[in-house]
């Protein structure tokens, strides 16, 4: 399937035509395994609405993954030091979509008022993910700067302005893998750990200061709670106040704000050992589990109830291999820019993972990021496949360590 013949970084021509067989296969087997578990789930999902909902599995099978997989190709055959050394290029073209998203007639606006999509078609802030990678790898590794200290503010601006951008959509969700790529990355090229300590710490202490603005004004008295909040309010949007308080409170609106958290936790949990079998979840089933998330955000939901503890098992098992398999590609490069792709792209996916499990079992605010290749989502399938063309370009083209590769050599 990834018929890719490239000479050596080396020299040896003779070792071009076993190129394919540096594929990372352990990648490429968990990819489809998760592949396979979004159609089937999302069918599943959909299995009792009317309309579009009905067929959303069809479109993965007819369009994203086959986009997604020609996406993966292209990338994975060009060697990956040409991404990093042209990584400015699709960086600012990834900046300059970003700002599409607000221009009227061009950006699309959903129900809630939010700026995500360019005349409906895509997502730009996934693909920044893909572009983002490359360039973090640039300034980590061979941007012109002497200094360790300032490689590591300018990855963190690198990664700011698109994080920036989308959080002004708003997204916060979304915008949560750009931060965890950056200290990723700038973690395994050397920065100092000390500032990479101190900038972690002052991430915690700000994201405590930003719980702290939401939650505490609930146990003051009422006349004390309007003046905190007439200043928190200028500064916090309204639904990720709303999200972490349904987070916190999910009893106080059962059926409304609270309803999505609390019918997943449910479905969740009595899936048990086996589940109640494929098609079978009367979460979904009876509609408790609102169509518009449970094929995307909530599909761990649906997974959960139907395949039980022993599905999900195999699910996350699936994830640990991409993710593993993805690290291990890195350790087997010899060329550190090589391990910084795959640093940022394992941290990207695992972010994903984290978040998006731990939200739907309600140990973590609810926000819409979905789960690697099994959510509905045609942009984000598509984006995450060549974000996986980087990690096998890395596996084809890098000059492999001694003892550590994968596959043949």
């Amino acid at each position: 399937m990834f018929p890719f013949r490239s000479r050596t970084p080396e020299g040896d021509a003779s070792a071009g035509p076993r190129r394919r067989l540096r594929v990372n296969w352990v990648v490429v087997l968990c990819m489809f395994g998760l592949l396979a578990y979004g159609v089937l789930f999302v069918r599943s999902a959909g299995s009792i609405r009317v309309g579009k909902p009905r067929t959303l599995w069809i479109d993965i099978l007819r369009v994203w993954m086959p986009l997604g997989l020609a996406a993966q190709v292209a990338v994975a055959r060009v060697d990956y030091r040409k991404w990093i050394d042209a990584a400015a290029i699709p960086w600012l073209g990834m900046l300059v979509l970003l700002g599409l998203v607000f221009v009227p007639g061009i950006g699309t606006t959903n129900n809630m008022g939010a700026h995500r999509w360019i005349l409906g078609l895509f997502q730009p802030s996934e693909f920044a993910k893909v572009a983002l990678v490359p360039m973090l790898a640039f300034v980590l590794s061979r941007a012109p700067i002497e200094s360790q200290g300032w490689r590591l503010w300018a990855a963190l601006g690198a990664a700011a302005v698109p994080a920036a951008m989308v959080l002004v959509e708003p997204d916060l969700g979304t915008s949560i893998p750009f931060a965890v790529a950056a200290v990723a990355m700038a973690f395994v090229s050397g920065v100092a750990r000390k500032t990479l300590l101190a900038l972690v710490g002052t991430g915690a202490l700000l994201a405590a200061v930003f719980f702290g603005a939401i939650l505490v004004p609930e146990h003051l008295s009422p006349e004390n709670k309007a003046r905190v909040e007439r200043v928190t309010d200028h500064v916090i949007f309204p639904h990720w106040k709303a999200r972490v308080l349904t987070f916190v409170y999910p009893e106080r609106d059962p059926r409304g704000k609270g309803w999505n958290l609390m019918q997943s936790k449910i479905a969740v949990g009595s899936g048990g050992r086996s589940g109640k079998g494929y098609m079978q979840g009367t979460q979904n089933l009876l509609g408790y589990l609102p169509w518009a998330v449970s094929s995307s955000d909530f599909i761990f939901s649906v997974i959960a109830e139907e395949t039980g503890f022993e599905g999900c098992a195999l699910l996350l098992l699936l994830f640990a291999g991409l993710v593993g398999g993805t690290v291990w590609t890195g350790l087997a490069c010899r060329d550190p820019t090589g391990r910084l792709l795959c640093t940022g792209v394992a941290a990207i996916l695992f972010t994903h993972v984290f978040v998006n499990v731990g939200m739907t079992i309600g140990v973590m605010p609810i926000t819409g990021i979905p789960l690697p290749l099994v959510s509905y989502g045609g942009t984000f399938t598509v984006a995450t496949l060549a974000m996986l063309g980087l990690v096998q370009s890395v596996s084809i083209h890098g000059p492999r360590g001694d003892g550590i590769g994968m596959g043949a050599d």
